[in-house]
């Protein structure tokens, strides 16, 4: 009788061994929807006003609200409302407007926490998207939660991958937003 509950208890975990060896087919999530934009952001120096695309509106206490702070821009808060285009190029013609903020939140690395909606208002395109999540900034490509959207993006969700595509010093960069909704209505 203990020689039969044995090998009964040994082929079961044989059994299982076997099945968790060999998976089966996960299901595969396929975007419903997929786009890839690029917005610039201009931020204000203090000499580039009739370019600027975005402002430090609060900065640690003592800080120029034209420049950075050190210390990888610890307490920097920026507003901004960017120019969308459909290629990298800045004098390509806008499909809409990347609207929100940034917060440099992290004292021992670029980092940043975005909030932000790309209302977009095209031919292909009409309605806002939006963003929320973590920028670790020197990562090459990051990833951040779609959250919502109205138009044609109405109730829709999925995941921004990110990389900065191009930047000058402290006062230009250009992201590239290739967009997957994984949840389309």
């Amino acid at each position: 009788m203990a020689a039969r509950k044995t090998s009964v208890l040994l082929f079961f975990f044989m059994f299982l061994a076997l099945c968790s060896a060999f998976p089966r087919n996960k299901n595969k999530y396929k975007p419903c929807k997929h786009l890839v934009l690029f917005f610039h952001d201009i931020i204000y120096n203090g000499k580039n006003a009739a370019n600027a695309t975005a402002a430090i509106v609060a900065a640690p206490q003592g800080a120029n609200l034209t420049i950075l702070a050190p210390q990888f821009h610890f307490g920097n808060i920026a507003v901004f409302d960017d120019p969308i285009t459909l290629d990298n190029n800045l004098h390509s013609k806008p499909v809409g407007r990347a609207q929100g903020m940034y917060i440099y939140d992290t004292k021992n690395t670029f980092t940043s926490w975005l909030g932000f909606s790309f209302a977009l208002n095209s031919t292909d395109y009409q309605g806002s998207i939006n963003f929320i999540g973590v920028d670790p900034i020197l990562i090459k490509t990051r990833d951040i939660s779609v959250v919502g959207g109205t138009g044609d993006f109405f109730m829709h969700r999925g995941i921004a991958t990110i990389n900065t595509d191009a930047y000058e010093g402290e006062v230009y960069f250009r992201l590239k937003v290739d967009i997957k909704f994984y949840e389309c209505w």
